[in-house]
């Protein structure tokens, strides 16, 4: 007996939004459009971008606030924000990002302990001001202990960090209390890198493990 065994075949539409909102690990549509009007993708069909679910699970909406006003040159004011999400994993609990007001160009560090912060950021000073040829002037945080320091019974105990960026003429400008929202930059910047992990996570199935190559994918991208 003669048995005839066919296959199927998946037929992938190369012009699909979604299908490409999938690839770039689900960035949203607005930067896509950017992308074909730039050259870098070819025409696509939008009318297929419909709701993705796993950006509805991974992500969630906070009333905006306008922010400050933007500098005028590289390196003017960096951002910086410490981040620990709730993965469950062990080694490297937290990353840190520096961002430059001016570019929104970002760099992240991966830390075991907060207290690495200010290693991170020294080289990163010194990488960017070599390849800029200029100086930071502002870095604007909040004022977690690790940034600014500690009240004490004798007054104000600054932070290593908060002692090198006046050891070195850099400003410091930190967040009121319970005011997140003025350090918006790093606030939004952080808070789109997790929603586009989780969201990467959910769509590939990939163990909660890989999080951290997923966060450096994700910063690769949107730089």
């Amino acid at each position: 007996m003669h048995i005839q065994i066919g296959t199927k075949r998946c037929v992938i539409n190369e012009d699909s939004s979604i299908l490409w909102h999938q690839r770039l690990r689900h960035i949203s549509i607005e930067r896509i459009k950017r992308l074909v009007n730039d050259g870098v993708l070819n025409t696509l069909d939008f009318t297929d971008f419909d709701t993705c679910v796993d950006c509805v699970k991974g992500k969630q909406t906070n009333k905006s606030k306008k922010g400050a006003k933007r500098s005028s040159t590289i390196l003017e004011i960096i951002h910086s924000d410490i981040f620990c999400p709730d993965m469950d994993v062990q080694g490297q609990k937290y990353f840190i990002t520096f961002i430059d007001d001016y570019s929104r160009f970002m760099y992240l560090y991966m830390l075991h302990h907060k207290s690495e912060e200010l290693e991170a950021f020294k080289v990163f000073k010194a990488e960017v001001e070599k390849q800029c040829g200029k100086q930071i002037k502002i870095v604007r945080t909040g004022r977690g202990g690790e940034y600014y320091g500690r009240y004490t019974e004798d007054g104000q105990e600054h932070s290593p960090f908060a002692k090198f960026l006046q050891d070195n003429g850099i400003v410091a400008q930190y967040t009121m209390p319970c005011s997140p929202d003025q350090n918006g930059v790093t606030e939004r910047r952080n808070r789109t890198l997790m929603d586009t992990v989780r969201s990467i996570l959910s769509s590939s199935k990939l163990p909660k493990f890989l999080w951290v190559e997923a966060l450096k994918m994700v910063v690769y991208i949107l730089n």
